[in-house]
């Protein structure tokens, strides 16, 4: 199934995962989230909304977070200069990747493990071309992005990473409000984390 001029109806997504974990002291994706590791949670979760085709970037200890994730069927790309480079330099491997294989792209950082699948469900049912979720007035994760804003976010060369460029693509972001939490709550310090845990304790 096809729209908007021959994009394809399907979707996907982008997982951001190269990062050092410098201020968190052990390795993100496999911190522990309940049952499931903080990345197979993001996996399992984007599988519910009918994500087909999940891209994992990796790059800093790649081959333990492959090695995990193996048999979750997804596509791994590493950036093999993640030590020096930034998140949107991440994200555009997954998104160049994924343009002409998925007319809708849900893009998220690893080390936010707690949205629902409701809330992206939300963002592809609006219809939006570039989506995000708001809760309590505050941006959240994840991000639709449409296959055909991707080659105009690509072309971004200035500062500010990725908001930036989605900012200098010609299309608004629209947001959509969503009673979600755990769209805000990333996990980039100890102290992150612990406030992670209790907000799925009371789950």
């Amino acid at each position: 199934m096809v729209y908007n001029g021959g994009y394809s109806m399907s979707i996907g997504a982008v997982i951001v995962a190269a990062g050092m974990s410098s201020r968190m002291g052990d390795f993100k994706p496999m911190l522990s989230i309940g049952s499931q590791s903080i990345a197979r949670r993001i996996v399992s979760t984007l599988r519910q909304t009918g994500a087909e085709e999940i891209v994992m970037i990796t790059g800093h200890n790649a081959d333990a977070l492959e090695r995990h994730l193996e048999g979750c069927g997804l596509t791994f790309i590493r950036n093999e200069r993640y030590a020096t480079t930034q998140m949107f330099d991440s994200a555009a491997l997954g998104l160049n990747y994924l343009k002409d294989k998925c007319g809708r792209i849900l893009f998220t950082p690893v080390d936010v493990p707690l949205f629902e699948a409701s809330t992206a469900r939300a963002l592809i049912d609006s219809g939006a071309e570039l989506a995000c979720p708001v809760c309590d007035g505050k941006r959240g994760h994840p991000i639709l992005i449409t296959a055909r804003l991707v080659d105009g976010i690509l072309a971004y060369s200035g500062d500010g990473g990725l908001g930036k460029a989605m900012a200098a693509c010609g299309e608004t972001m629209i947001e959509i409000p969503v009673n979600d939490p755990g769209s805000l709550r990333d996990a980039d310090t100890p102290e992150d984390y612990k406030a992670l845990l209790g907000m799925y304790e009371k789950w």
